[in-house]
């Protein structure tokens, strides 16, 4: 009989388990109460956990997961970004729980070569991970005892790439040759940042292709020609005829016939990296491996990359069809992807999960959430905000429309109220939310307060940049990617500006393709980015900032019910 879960809790508080001065933060004991009762109730059901800032979900997620392995259960913690699985780390250590993480291969590096461990020496020998494990270097390696503790032990921190990787195409690798799974599906999987899940479902199992593929392929048909490797190849014609029907055809039927042969050459690549590993450790046996081979297993590596992307988009697509392609050929570049995004969940993680728990500070509307990721019966559970947000409203100027048709009259009296609100705090760090680079530029020729603005473009300048804006006590950054990510608390931000709603843009294909679905998705992913550009600013219980919403077709949105949680609408200020 399962000890009873109010004793498990009592228990692990009278003996310390998760530290001397540990206390529940209000709501927190009740919501993991609620989340392994519902396991109890039905191990195979799914729990959604909109947690806002303050919460303290990670806390909640390693509580339940705690409740549960002593239950004799086993699960994953699985996070969106390395920076959040550092933040996981630090809590196991802080808290002695001695629980184990592992993130992606190239994270580490060899202890031979000083490579990253992809192309470490063990696996350009070919080497299986329980030959690797047998190595003198073993000891030396953060990557295997890593990988071997997580395997192990009953919970283990993931990243998502990691474990889709593992639960699908390891999984499906481990079937075909009739060997169990390293990382086997497991009782419960706590999805933290679960609002990003559509997203990174969706760029882990679409396929991208340039021409660049081209040159790798020749520079390996010259290498295993060079070391007599008995691999076969492939034509330079017979790919750039390929990679050229990828990036130009028109049409789903003959797109998807190109797909399939670049399957057809890749599958050449695999045999022949396989081949070229075996003769390395045949050749080369304790040595070091030559510089020109680790760079040839460098390229393999990058090409099975590509082909690994196509192997799984053309399987899914054979599942849902072939309407459910979406295809962007650009000039320097063609992306496929898929429009059933509910369908790729289910396949890709529903299906390799036990009992879910997903969480995240802005679900939104939970019913949208629910259609978007293919979720049926889940049990909800909203948290009450724990935040004052007595000095932290949202004023909605309700005046000028950004949209297609009217921004071109709207922008300069917009512009107008932006400098109005900037003067206003004069002395204070602010942001300013664009929406995109074009609405950037106008601003930045049209502002009174150039001065203070500070923008930037790529991801590298904009780290530069916001290094520069925390040592300016009045400066002003805007960006059309500043919604996630930030972490500006106290006076690093007492006030934020969403010039444009940013609703995604309709110049992507995907999106395009998701919007004639449903309009569901479209509005749920704008709440979204609004209740997490929001949150950017206001990080603690005494923390304040004042957010200015400027486009007034923000209307549309605060008019659904239940699209946003009540602790955010009440601090909703409509003004003329």
């Amino acid at each position: 009989m399962e000890r009873p879960i109010k004793d498990i809790i009592d228990h692990a508080l009278e003996t310390k388990v998760f530290g001397e001065d540990f206390s529940f933060r209000r709501g927190q004991r009740e919501v993991i109460e609620q989340i392994v009762a519902a396991y109890q109730e039905d191990p195979e059901s799914t729990v959604v956990i909109d947690a806002p800032t303050g919460t303290g979900k990670s806390l909640i997620a390693m509580w339940s997961s705690y409740i549960l392995k002593e239950m004799g259960k086993r699960g994953y913690l699985v996070t969106s970004d390395l920076a959040l699985q550092d933040q996981y780390e630090k809590d196991f250590k802080r808290l002695n729980l001695n629980w184990p993480s592992i993130r992606g291969v190239d994270n580490y590096e060899c202890f031979v070569n000083g490579l990253p461990f992809s192309l470490g020496d063990c696996k350009m020998k070919g080497m299986g991970y329980e030959q690797a494990e047998q190595l003198s270097c073993y000891g030396h390696c953060g990557y295997l005892q890593n990988r071997r503790r997580a395997i192990e032990q009953p919970i283990a921190l993931l990243n998502y790439s990691f474990w889709l990787i593992q639960r699908n195409y390891v999984q499906t690798r481990m079937d075909e040759q009739e060997r169990e799974a390293p990382f086997k599906k497991r009782d419960f999987v706590f999805f933290d940042e679960a609002h990003k899940v559509d997203e990174i479902v969706q760029n882990h199992f679409s396929a991208r292709i340039d021409e660049s593929v081209i040159d790798r392929v020749v520079y390996l048909n010259r290498f295993i020609s060079r070391h007599n490797i008995p691999a076969e190849t492939q034509t330079k014609n017979r790919l750039q005829s390929v990679v050229h029907d990828l990036m130009t055809t028109k049409g789903r039927e003959p797109l998807f016939k190109a797909i399939q042969e670049f399957r057809g050459i890749a599958i050449t690549y695999r045999a022949a990296q396989d081949i070229a590993k075996k003769t390395a450790k045949k050749r080369f046996g304790q040595k070091t491996i030559p510089s020109d081979w680790a760079s040839a297993f460098t390229a393999f590596d990058r090409l099975k990359d590509i082909y690994c992307k196509f192997d799984d988009y053309a399987d899914l697509i054979k599942d849902v069809g072939l309407e459910a392609m979406v295809i962007d050929q650009r000039e320097d570049e063609a992306r496929f992807t898929c429009v059933e995004e509910a369908k790729m969940i289910q396949k890709y993680l529903h299906e390799q999960a036990g009992f879910k728990v997903f969480m995240s500070a802005t679900i939104g509307d939970p019913r949208a959430y629910a259609r978007i990721m293919g979720i049926k019966g889940a049990r909800f559970i909203r948290m009450d905000n724990t935040f004052n947000f007595d000095k932290s409203p949202v004023i909605f100027v309700n005046r000028h429309k950004l949209t297609y048709r009217e921004r071109e009259a709207s922008l300069p009296k917009v512009v107008k109220i932006l400098d109005q609100i900037i003067k206003k705090h004069k002395g204070q760090r602010g942001i300013i939310h664009t929406g995109s680079y074009q609405f950037t530029n106008y601003i930045k020729q049209h502002s009174m307060h150039t001065f203070r603005l500070m923008d930037y473009a790529g991801s590298k300048e904009k780290a530069e940049t916001l290094e520069l804006f925390e040592r300016k006590e009045d400066a002003v950054i805007m960006g059309p990617s500043l919604l996630e990510g930030l972490d500006l608390k106290d006076g690093m931000s007492r006030f934020q500006i969403f010039f444009k709603v940013p609703y995604p843009s309709l110049a992507d294909p995907l999106i395009k393709a998701k919007l004639n679905v449903s309009n569901d998705w479209y509005n749920w992913k704008t709440g979204v980015s609004v209740m997490q550009g929001v949150g950017r600013s206001v990080r603690s219980e005494d923390d304040w900032a004042i957010t200015y919403v400027i486009d007034a077709s923000f209307m549309s949105l605060i008019n659904k019910p239940d699209f946003f949680p009540p602790s955010f609408k009440e601090r909703i200020k409509i003004v003329k």
